[in-house]
């Protein structure tokens, strides 16, 4: 039977007791919403500041415009792949960045005589947001978004409606009725060459007039008119115009018997279209695994995206993914790709060399390493020494090792259960979400959001391999570490929009494939990630923690984001030298670096590297688990290897050595053993969330001491 993802909520209850509510000194701006409110996706930024910094629910960027002295709306455009913008020197071969021009404002919606604008967010959701706007009088603009939207929608009440285009307009003529008499069609040609249809709807015989070339203005004030506006002419745009999507919702579901996972974004739609349909784009990585009935309503337009490639067009009201191959049978135990792996085998001999470390790394100070000022540091501490003891208890079967660490790890896990780590969390009632009580400059930004899936992703899954030694663990203390697990998984990845307390999927974003690290920084670029590895790491230990508390909802959404990561990080972050969807002469750097919405950076937030790239690529990498060659084809790991690490890894003074190493091991596991079980091995080569104990027992593991 087919395991339903997103309707039932984890829970509905407040967080635990022991995380004190506080209201953030930074709330949202204008807002009426009273649920939580996305953090971590694209329209966030309109609740941000002055509101100004631009959205991408793609394939077009929106933005609040409060240019000179009038004509203040919204303004939207879309940019092309020959647009970009490529540096800092773009005759370079790999570049460092290509960005897309920000802010040209090929139209924008206004009202007569708007000198200024109030801006209100009325509806918010995770694949959909709706402002209402008013330039002072009694007239509004209502802007339904939704990614992947068709048209860019606005519903005038009560104004005489404007159109400004600072590009400018060259030719403006009207091209009829369509939709069945119901809607006006005009076309217009910008200076810059490129066409734009623009549709009426609800008050069509109220003409728009080219006044000036940079004015569209109708004839008369109108009590109630719908526009829309697309990119290019066709009549696809004819069958589809009149209606708009108001809001989007998720559904899905696995079916654990054949490994395939679906999931759709259904539309609530209002209006009339002829079709009966609405447009709605999509990225590289949903078209490769659209269901049959969505790909018969493929339409033959494209459209470029920022950073993802070529979007196609699909005439329906639901678009609906069908994603093969999920990771149901990876768990625990050591897991490769490699060809010819079958299931881990050890030999005496490399179960000896495993004993040796795991005997001296038992002997660190487990509640000193984990006791840290930072939820991300210390949830690679946990993590660190919750696999030490999973290979003492599942690989060595040594129990005089496991309970010298196993009660250290818990009491080490506990102190965060209970709050009483160095900056303790709290319940945000203004955003609502668990946040870091330290500053928004401190903890890579935890209590803005930042991050919450790299951080509390290793504390989940530090939890999983813990209980799955002792699952009785989880139910001690009044359920204590049981419902941190649980509010932590609500905070960063809550399945459900019916959760009071925390916003559905705060990190992990449906339409693009992979989560965003951003919080609620305002960001003209748009929302940000620098490590996919970080990202998949956090779903992982959902999906082991739903295998341990049995709950296959938990386990199985946390299958399907993994299958859907595989094939966009593929895309979007890895680039294997087959890659169409990146700039060949970006792909040459064979990872993303940080990638926005509107730009893609070869770099970190924290350097390049100390010999090399080495910080740019290992980010990319850590932490190295069963769930890492799911993602990380050997021939991408190979590829990334022979063009850019293998002449700069042995001049790598730390940990990023190993870290490096032991990621060659998901093409080579021989010769990454070879490394680890060095007779003259040093663990300065341990980066701090490593241990050589899982790292020899994952490489033995997956056939590497053989």
């Amino acid at each position: 039977m087919p395991v339903e993802l997103f309707q039932s909520p984890i829970d509905v209850s407040p967080p635990p007791g022991a995380f004190p509510t506080r209201q953030h000194p930074q709330p949202p701006i204008n807002s009426d919403v009273q649920t939580p409110l996305q953090t971590n996706n694209t329209f966030n930024n309109l609740l941000l500041a002055d509101q100004t910094f631009p959205a991408w629910p793609l394939p077009y960027s929106l933005w609040i415009t409060k240019d000179g002295e009038s004509d203040w709306g919204l303004a939207f455009n879309h940019t092309e792949k020959s647009q970009f913008v490529f540096g800092p020197d773009p005759s370079q071969n790999p570049v460092q960045f290509y960005f897309n021009p920000p802010k040209i404002k090929s139209f924008a919606y206004s009202g007569k005589g708007w000198r200024n604008v109030s801006v209100r967010t009325v509806e918010n959701g995770k694949l959909y947001h709706t402002l209402h706007l008013s330039g002072g009088g009694s007239g509004t603009i209502t802007v339904p978004m939704s990614y992947g939207m068709g048209f860019v929608t606005a519903i005038y009440e009560n104004e005489i409606p404007v159109l400004h285009s600072a590009v400018g307009v060259q030719e403006f003529r009207p091209a009829g009725l369509v939709n069945n008499n119901r809607t006006a069609k005009y076309v217009a040609r910008l200076f810059d060459q490129r066409i734009w249809s623009i549709y009426v709807s609800e008050d069509p015989g109220n003409q728009l007039v080219l006044v000036d070339p940079n004015h569209i203005e109708t004839s008369n004030p109108s009590a109630k008119m719908v526009i829309q506006i697309c990119k290019g002419e066709s009549t696809t745009y004819d069958q589809a115009c009149g209606t708009f999507p108001t809001e989007a919702t998720l559904v899905g579901n696995v079916d654990p018997s054949s490994n395939v996972g679906k999931y759709s974004f259904s539309y609530k739609m209002s209006g009339v279209s002829s079709s009966g349909a609405g447009i709605v784009w999509c990225l590289p990585h949903q078209q490769e695994t659209l269901s049959s009935e969505s790909k018969r309503a493929e339409t033959g337009l494209l459209l470029d995206s920022p950073t993802k490639g070529v979007m196609k067009a699909y005439l329906c009201n639901t678009l609906s993914m069908e994603v093969p191959n999920l990771p149901t049978d990876i768990g625990f135990q050591p897991w490769t790709s490699v060809s010819g792996f079958g299931k881990p085998n050890y030999s005496q001999s490399a179960l000896g060399l495993i004993r040796q470390a795991a005997e001296k790394e038992v002997q660190q100070d487990v509640l000193a390493s984990c006791d840290v000022d930072s939820m991300y540091f210390g949830g690679k501490q946990l993590d660190k020494y919750a696999y030490l003891a999973y290979v003492t208890h599942f690989v060595l079967r040594d129990s005089g090792l496991t309970q010298s660490v196993l009660p250290k790890i818990k009491q080490a896990i506990e102190k965060y259960a209970s709050n009483h780590q160095q900056f303790p969390l709290c319940y945000d009632s203004s955003w609502k979400g668990l946040i870091s009580t330290a500053k928004p400059d401190q903890d890579f930004g935890n209590s803005n959001y930042n991050d919450h899936h790299f951080h509390y992703g290793y504390h989940v899954h530090a939890i999983a391999l813990v209980a799955s030694i002792d699952p009785n663990w989880l139910h001690e203390n009044g359920d204590l570490v049981l419902n941190y697990a649980l509010t932590l998984i609500r905070d960063y990845a809550n399945p459900s929009a019916k959760d009071p307390y925390f916003p559905q999927s705060r990190n992990f974003d449906w339409f693009h494939g992979h989560s965003f690290a951003h919080g609620i920084f305002p960001s003209g670029d748009g929302k940000n990630e620098e490590s996919s590895s970080e990202d998949y790491h956090s779903i992982y230990g959902i999906k082991l923690f739903g295998k341990v508390i049995g709950d296959s909802a938990m386990e199985h959404g946390a299958n399907l984001m993994l299958g859907i990561m595989r094939k966009s990080l593929n895309m979007y972050m890895l680039y294997s030298s087959d890659n169409t969807t990146q700039p060949s002469n970006f792909a040459a750097n064979k990872v993303s670096g940080i990638l926005f919405e509107n730009k893609i950076d070869f770099a970190t937030f924290f350097g390049r590297g100390t010999v090399g790239d080495e910080f740019i690529h290992g980010i990319h990498m850590i932490p190295i688990t069963p769930i890492s060659s799911y993602i990380r084809g050997a021939r991408f790991v190979k590829e990334e290897w022979d063009q850019k690490l293998c002449t700069i890894v042995d001049r790598i003074p730390d940990g990023w050595r190993g870290i490096l190493m032991l990621n060659y091991g998901l093409f080579d596991p021989r010769a990454a053993w070879q490394f680890f079980s060095a007779p003259n091995w040093d663990d300065r080569f341990l980066d701090g969330g490593m241990s050589r104990t899982w790292s020899l027992a994952y490489l033995a593991g997956i056939g590497g001491s053989t």
